[in-house]
């Protein structure tokens, strides 16, 4: 069989051996969480060194925890374009269109309502986040791109955080680029948000296990994918109580700058590729859990959201992957 992975809300995967198959893989720290990269084919260990590599150079442009990063310096000069790199053009040119799918629930500049609530460093940094006291969110829309002159431009009143869709389009990136490096199959996982392209050696499919956000030994639904991204948005995990006793998570509702009153726990979404993936977990954790697999039906996407109650509702299109 395939590589079967264990997920996380989100999802967190770790490969199983079995079989003797030829697979190369390798754990990493990386872009605020734990990262995990598998190679079939090829040059694997040298492969997994350019993977690696190619990571941390994103992370390097995308990072608000680096001072140097694309983003930090845009948000430091808010209100003046300033020249970035190719990959941060295009990466923040897939937010915009995200925020426009998505009638701005996916939004990019949440980043001053996160400092506000208390939500001003990662799991893996110390690094405080850039404070913007008195700016205010939800504008997306204001966030200018020219891709001529190769800059962006942070909206003069917010700031840039690309979060989960920076994991998803690296994680397009990096296994397309070690596709055509030579690699047969790959999967890239970056704290959940996960790409596979080609194939395992041994199967047709790469199987995926989704855990029960209540109960993380069990599971809510065993996928097989052969090629496409999948993310998991959620409210288990990165959550913490105020000074004044009042719960916090950190996913943030653009019209409120707020916690989102949410009744779900997570959302997790398939696409052809992450960063749509990525984008429409996002928008599904703003709706109820009907409501978001209602639009998920509706948009041909394939997904299941777990509820605050435990219950799970799937896609009609999710049984077309289920294993």
């Amino acid at each position: 069989m395939a590589d079967t992975l264990e997920t996380a809300a989100p999802m967190d995967t770790r490969p199983i051996a079995h079989d003797g198959a030829p697979i190369a893989t390798r754990d990493l720290t990386i872009m605020g969480g734990r990262g995990h990269l598998v190679v079939h084919g090829g040059h694997g260990e040298q492969l997994l060194d350019q993977g690696e590599a190619r990571l941390r150079d994103l992370e390097s442009k995308w990072s608000r925890f680096r001072p140097d990063s694309d983003i930090t310096r845009a948000n430091h000069a808010a209100g003046t374009p300033v020249e970035v790199s190719a990959d941060t053009i295009a990466v923040v040119q897939r937010a915009l269109d995200g925020w426009r799918q998505t009638n701005g629930r996916f939004d990019i500049t949440m980043l001053p309502a996160l400092v506000e609530i208390g939500y001003t460093h990662s799991a893996l940094s110390a690094m405080a986040a850039p404070t913007v006291p008195g700016r205010v969110v939800g504008l997306s829309g204001m966030v200018m791109v020219d891709p001529a002159r190769s800059t962006i431009t942070a909206p003069a009143t917010s700031a840039i955080d690309l979060g989960g869709i920076g994991k998803g389009f690296a994680a397009d990136l990096v296994a397309d680029e070690l596709i055509a490096a030579g690699a047969s199959g790959v999967l890239v996982n970056l704290g959940g948000d996960l790409t596979v392209r080609g194939l395992p050696s041994d199967d047709a499919s790469w199987y995926l296990g989704i855990e029960d956000p209540s109960a993380p030994s069990k599971h809510v639904a065993l996928l097989r994918i052969v090629s496409g991204g999948i993310a998991t948005s959620g409210t288990t995990i990165r959550r913490w109580t105020t000074p004044d006793g009042r719960l916090r998570h950190h996913l943030i509702d653009p019209t409120t700058a707020r916690s989102a009153t949410t009744a779900t726990l997570t959302a997790t979404v398939l696409a052809a590729d992450c960063a749509t993936a990525e984008v429409y977990a996002t928008a599904a954790m703003l709706l109820d859990a009907q409501a978001a697999v209602a639009m998920l039906d509706q948009l041909g996407l394939a997904g299941l959201v777990v509820g605050a109650d435990g219950g799970v509702h799937r896609s009609t299109t999710l049984g077309a992957f289920t294993a």
